[in-house]
């Protein structure tokens, strides 16, 4: 396996801290619309599937973020 340089190490840190950033947003969104969905369950009880994917939605956005703020910290933890 070749060495990296530092350049190069510089350039990878550089694009996952924008994966992170991004990912980081998307999972802001992703909560949004899983709250809202869950909101249009809650007052059109007769579609539980609308409920469940709006909690599945929110849930899973929920977890992305944790999981850019679990990564950038360790990223930062290292630099």
């Amino acid at each position: 396996m070749k060495d990296i340089s530092e350049n190069e190490k510089a350039q990878r840190v550089s694009h996952f801290r924008r994966v992170i950033f991004y990912r980081s947003i998307f999972g802001w969104i992703f909560s949004l619309v899983g709250l809202s969905l869950f909101v249009v369950g809650l007052n059109n009880l007769n579609n539980p599937l609308v409920l469940i994917n709006g909690f599945l939605f929110f849930a899973y956005g929920l977890f992305m973020v944790w999981q850019t703020k679990r990564a950038k910290a360790k990223l930062d933890s290292n630099c």
